[in-house]
């Protein structure tokens, strides 16, 4: 039996640091992501779909979201599955219970566990629902298989499997192995792609399918998943985004002029967005004249178009032409260099920028000189 896995689509996502314009424009385009997912179901010939959770980003949905997705559900003609999130609980007044849901749709409406039957597909799917925006107690604990339930037993749910004291549903595997579940489909932690497979099932969690800002990079997508009675299980993962988040480090060691920084930064900006609608971060690292760069933020402003839907330039250089005699300078300007190496060749790319800012501060009031460059304030 093949079904598609999806989850955390956050419709209707206030994008609230974006103007209204830039605001409603994402807002549509999370709408055709979900309307790809479905398109994508029907040409992979699935029989069920499992959405697992935070279908909207509140209970609140717009009357243009709550029209287009109950339209898409009508058209799908299979078995749509929804256990409702922290984000978009069952609760009074929300759209589950609203009573306009098509009759192919199957909504959980308890915190305690439950299960829909589909006999025509052999498969039986499990879950359940917040009812509110916290879930403290594991619907699972202590269950144990019921021997009821179709030959493919599916577990449909938002829950944190990392976590065992989480407000948001704390699993575990062993809960689920223990249910007899063939395949979990899990939503709630948007960038988990490790396989938390126990005894016999699989578990996954769908991720996000669009991403929202910089901390969900890349395409976002789905599983498709093939079920079997025997308790085989494949799964693949298919892209459905229409924009993605990007963050690329730019070397500008070696660059002279301030000609040559903006045709590097040009390029990368080229490339990044090439082959797909992006949200870039460009973190320039590297030693250079402060005085050669650019203004980092009328650059981005300029560079911003077509493919490329945002630029986020950051400056984490070194503002100096001669690492070599700054190491070895026994005046201040040395000893401040020294003092915070540690922290410009940190792992972490937020130390190494406030280091590299903080250095270049430093250095310019040695100096008497104003900071160039476009650089933040920390």
């Amino acid at each position: 039996m093949r079904f598609l896995h999806t989850g955390d689509l956050h419709l209707d996502s206030s994008f609230c640091a974006s103007d209204t314009f830039t605001a409603d424009a994402r807002r549509d385009e999370q709408r055709r992501t979900f309307g790809r997912i479905f398109e994508l179901a029907r040409a992979e010939g699935c029989r069920m779909v499992l959405i697992a959770g935070d279908l909207f980003d509140s209970r609140y949905v717009t009357p243009e979201t709550e029209r287009y997705v109950t339209d898409v559900f009508a058209k799908a003609n299979i078995p749509v599955v929804i256990a409702p999130g922290n984000h978009d609980p069952y609760v009074n007044g929300s759209f589950y219970k609203s009573g306009r849901l098509p009759e192919n749709v199957y909504v959980f409406s308890s915190s305690e566990l439950q299960r829909f039957d589909f006999p025509e597909l052999s498969a039986s799917v499990y879950g359940y629902a917040f009812t509110s925006s916290a879930l403290t107690s594991s619907p699972l604990a202590g269950v144990s298989a019921d021997g009821g339930g179709m030959n493919i037993k599916l577990l449909c749910a938002h829950a944190d499997l990392s976590a065992p004291i989480s407000r948001y549903c704390p699993l575990t595997a062993g809960d689920i192995s223990g249910l007899g579940i063939t395949y979990a489909a899990l939503g709630h932690i948007h960038n988990r792609d490790e396989d938390d497979s126990a005894g016999g099932s699989v578990i996954r969690y769908c991720g996000f399918a669009e991403g929202r800002s910089f901390d969900e990079l890349g395409d976002g997508g789905v599983y498709i998943v093939d079920c079997e009675p025997d308790g085989e299980v494949n799964y693949r993962r298919f892209a459905v985004s229409g924009e993605r988040y990007d963050i690329r480090e730019l070397d500008l060691s070696g660059c002279c002029e301030r000609e040559e920084i903006v045709g590097k930064i040009k390029r990368e900006a080229e490339d990044v967005s090439a082959n797909k609608n992006t949200h870039l971060r460009l973190l320039l690292t590297g030693s250079v004249e402060a005085e050669e760069l650019p203004d980092l933020s009328e650059l981005a402003r300029a560079l911003t178009g077509g493919r490329l839907l945002s630029l986020d330039i950051r400056d984490m250089t070194v503002p100096v032409a001669d690492i070599s005699s700054l190491r070895a300078d026994p005046s201040l300007r040395g000893e401040l260099y020294r003092a915070l190496y540690s922290g410009l060749v940190s792992d972490d790319p937020d130390t190494r920028e406030k280091t590299a800012l903080a250095l270049q501060i430093g250095l310019a009031a040695i100096d008497g000189r104003r900071i160039s460059g476009g650089k933040e304030s920390l």
